[in-house]
């Protein structure tokens, strides 16, 4: 992701207002939701007001401005920016009593404390803010529900660099030895510079859900990390037949960036598209894909004999961009790749995107319909009315969904060895977010199927009669 590079130029929107300089606290409000005993929702509902610290030095957190006495009214969670001399903003939802008391670290009777870490310091936080507002809608919902065997749950986060190794693991560090999280949640969208955080968190034993690291050819190779999404031998091999069989496509150039996994899913694909007729007539390095412009490689491929019908690119950023320039040159080729679900996408290539179909990396398509899914849009439109369906809230939504499920496998007497046993006896579980899960031990990739997304009209839609893509359909 080029978040820093491409978001100069957005207008309206987070964008708009991360540019300002003040610093001034924007209130938004926000609906909270009672479920009663049946799992339906309520008609009763209480105001809060989420306050996000804005600027160039942003340090955002969630406050309540009028809170009562009600079980989960809050949103519970911390923040801070790393730095020097970083401070922590710590809020709690109300707690009740639990069976067990306090089994692991990280957990009290009353408690369970979650970690995440975001880049917030300024534009960044177009993209990572969405996945934050999530999960404290999530959270805001479970403990609206009684929490976990009656632990309410508690997130703490920190902003880091996301271009930045050394940040990323600084902070993790400091949920772990510091804060005491129980689990950590969501580094997956910090995956570029994840891979000493997530080898920390092996080391240490700390649940990861929703973490990956592209420095791994496999995302998910850990003892207590998992991953959601589908994993990379499906999803190359999916995505290549896709384009052979689907789109009848008969030559394709194919370009990823510079981490280890991003070219393994290249490779994957380009077999795959042999295998179902294609011929792949180049292959390269697009570079560093947060500094790469699109320009150089789509006129290099442009003047490929046989000229490709099909570009893929296994960068989401990369796909918008290479789109945008392919029709800036007339060129009105077919353009696909890994999952680029994302507002931004769709803010930076606007309508010169147009066309552009993907997978949607082991999730539903938008616009799907399961009470899991509808329950995602309810809860996330209730807390935070301008946020959208997206890979990013999609995931945040499903990692957390991961996390209560298996903590409630694992039982009231919950430690990290549980819950990751639990996880690991999740093959089969629907969770309403895409495919079945597949875990298993030794097996922490979520899926292995997927769906594909087109953008038309500047919008995502679904681009396959099937809702999951398998091996099978091609």
């Amino acid at each position: 992701m080029r978040v820093q590079a491409v978001l100069d130029n957005l207008e309206g929107g987070d964008a708009a207002v991360i540019r300002g300089r003040s610093g001034i606290a924007v209130a938004a409000g926000v609906l909270g939701l009672a479920l009663v005993a049946s799992g339906c929702y309520s008609s009763q509902v209480t105001t809060r007001r989420v306050t996000v610290s804005r600027g160039e030095a942003a340090q955002p957190t969630v406050s309540d401005s009028s809170l009562d006495s009600s079980p989960g009214a809050a949103i519970a969670t911390s923040g801070a920016s790393m730095g020097p001399a970083p401070s922590t903003r710590t809020g709690e939802a109300g707690v009740g009593s639990a069976p067990g008391g306090a089994t692991d670290v990280g957990l009290t009777a009353n408690t369970i404390k979650i970690g995440y870490v975001g880049d917030f310091s300024g534009q960044a936080r177009a993209f990572f803010g969405p996945a934050l507002d999530t999960l404290n809608a999530y959270i805001a919902d479970i403990n609206s529900r009684g929490g976990i065997h009656g632990r309410k749950a508690r997130l703490v986060y920190y902003s880091a660099n996301y271009q930045s190794p050394d940040q990323v693991l600084s902070a993790v560090r400091r949920l772990v030895e510091q804060d005491k999280v129980f689990v950590v949640v969501m580094l997956v969208s910090l995956d570029v510079s994840a891979g000493p955080a997530v080898a920390y968190l092996n080391e240490k034993g700390v649940p990861c859900l929703g973490c990956r690291s592209s420095a791994q050819t496999d995302l998910a190779l850990g003892p207590s990390n998992f991953v959601t999404q589908i994993d990379p031998a499906s999803h190359g091999e999916i995505l290549g037949g896709f384009v052979a069989k689907r789109l009848n496509k008969k030559y394709m150039a194919v370009g990823y960036c510079e981490s280890a996994n991003d070219k393994n899913l290249a490779m994957l694909a380009a077999a795959s598209f042999e295998r179902h007729g294609g011929k792949v007539v180049d292959k390269r390095s697009i570079g560093n894909c947060t500094q790469t412009s699109m320009e150089s490689p789509v006129a290099a491929w442009y003047s490929t004999v046989p000229r490709p019908d099909v570009l893929m690119i296994i960068d989401p950023i990369g796909m918008a961009e290479g789109t945008a320039a392919a029709r800036r040159m007339g060129w009105n080729v077919q353009v696909t790749g890994r999952s680029g679900w994302f507002q931004l996408v769709l803010d930076i290539g606007g309508s010169q995107t147009e066309g552009l179909i993907a997978t949607t990396e082991g999730y539903a398509c938008p616009g799907y319909q399961s009470p899991q899914w509808n329950r995602f849009r309810q809860v996330l439109k209730a807390y935070y009315p301008d946020r959208k369906e997206e890979e990013i809230t999609v995931e945040a939504w499903s990692s957390l969904g991961l996390l209560e499920e298996a903590a409630r496998r694992a039982g009231p007497n919950l430690t990290r060895r549980g819950l990751v046993q639990a996880v690991e006896g999740m093959s089969g579980f629907d969770d309403g977010m895409g495919p079945k899960f597949a875990f298993g031990p030794g097996r922490h990739w979520g899926r292995s199927s997927t769906g594909f997304y087109m953008i038309h009209n500047q919008a995502f839609v679904k681009a396959t009669p099937e809702d999951f893509f398998t091996v099978d359909d091609l």
